[in-house]
C-alpha cells in the first residue's frame, strides 16, 4: 500500500508531523521564522490528480484575491483522492464584523487588523472574506461535500478549551487576556470530503464570481478579466 500524502500550506512556524510542510522562502518572511519542507508559492504547486489523502491550511486562502482563492480550492478537489480531507481556516469574517461594530475604537483596530491583515509583509494582506455560510455556499459547487465547519476564538478558547462555556461577556475578559498574549479573535474551521467527481471547475467558478458583479454595464469586463487571471491555472 502506497504511503499516504497529506500537505499542509502556508505552514509558517506550525511544523506538523506526517504532513509535507510548505510556505514560501524565509526571504518573503518578515517576523515569522517558516520550517518547511518544500519553500514555494502555493499558487505554482503541481500534484497529480487523486494522489493527496489530505490538505491543511491554516489562515492561507483570505490572502488571495476571490478568482486565486477559487481557483486554488478547485485545485485542491482535484489533487485530492475520492474521500479526502479539506481543512480549511480562516478569519470569520461575519463574526469579526459584528464584534468590530459593538466595539470601542482601540478594539476596532483590532478587529480591523484581523478583518485586513497583519501587513508587515507582501503576503500579509488579506482579500476576501470567508465565513461559514460562504464555505457552505462554494465548497459544493467543486465538488466537496460532508462539510462541517467550526467557530472558535483564537487563542483563547484554544488554550484554555475549559473557558469556552464562560466566553459570551468577554470583551472585559479579553483585555485581560491580551495582556497574558491571548486574545478572542473569531475564526472559522472547515472540514470537506472530495465527493463529486469530473467537475467543470471553470464553469463553477465563473458562476461564483457572477455572484460578485453589481450590475453595472462594464461588469462583464470585470468578470472576463478575473477568469483570465485563472487562464490555463485549474
Amino acid at each position: 500500500m502506497e504511503k499516504e500524502i497529506k500537505l499542509h500550506l502556508g505552514c509558517q512556524e506550525k511544523y506538523l508531523k506526517g504532513y509535507i510542510n510548505i510556505d514560501l522562502p524565509p526571504e518573503d518572511h518578515t517576523v515569522q521564522e517558516v520550517r518547511a519542507d518544500k519553500f514555494a508559492d502555493v499558487r505554482e504547486l503541481e500534484y497529480e490528480p487523486e494522489s493527496i489523502s489530505e490538505i491543511r491550511s491554516h489562515h492561507l486562502l483570505e490572502h488571495f484575491s476571490r478568482q486565486e482563492a477559487l481557483m486554488l480550492l478547485a485545485e485542491w478537489h482535484k489533487w485530492l483522492i475520492p474521500g479526502g480531507l479539506l481543512v480549511v481556516e480562516t478569519p470569520d469574517f461575519e463574526e469579526s464584523a459584528k464584534k468590530f461594530l459593538s466595539s470601542n475604537i482601540e478594539d476596532k483596530m483590532i478587529y480591523a487588523r484581523h478583518i485586513f491583515g497583519s501587513e508587515e509583509a507582501r503576503w500579509a494582506y488579506h482579500k476576501d472574506f470567508w465565513s461559514e455560510e460562504k464555505f457552505k455556499y462554494i465548497l459544493p459547487k467543486l465538488g466537496y461535500g460532508e462539510i462541517e465547519c467550526k467557530k472558535f476564538n483564537t487563542n483563547i478558547e484554544r488554550k484554555m478549551p475549559a473557558i469556552s462555556p464562560f466566553i459570551p461577556a468577554k470583551n472585559k475578559l479579553a483585555r485581560t487576556f491580551k495582556k497574558l498574549g491571548l486574545n478572542d479573535l473569531p475564526n472559522v474551521v472547515c472540514y470537506a470530503k472530495k465527493t463529486l467527481n469530473h467537475i467543470n471547475y471553470l464553469e463553477a467558478i465563473s458562476d461564483i464570481l457572477k455572484k460578485s458583479l453589481v450590475g453595472r454595464e462594464n461588469e462583464n469586463n470585470i468578470h472576463k478579466v478575473w477568469l483570465k487571471d485563472i487562464e490555463g491555472k485549474i
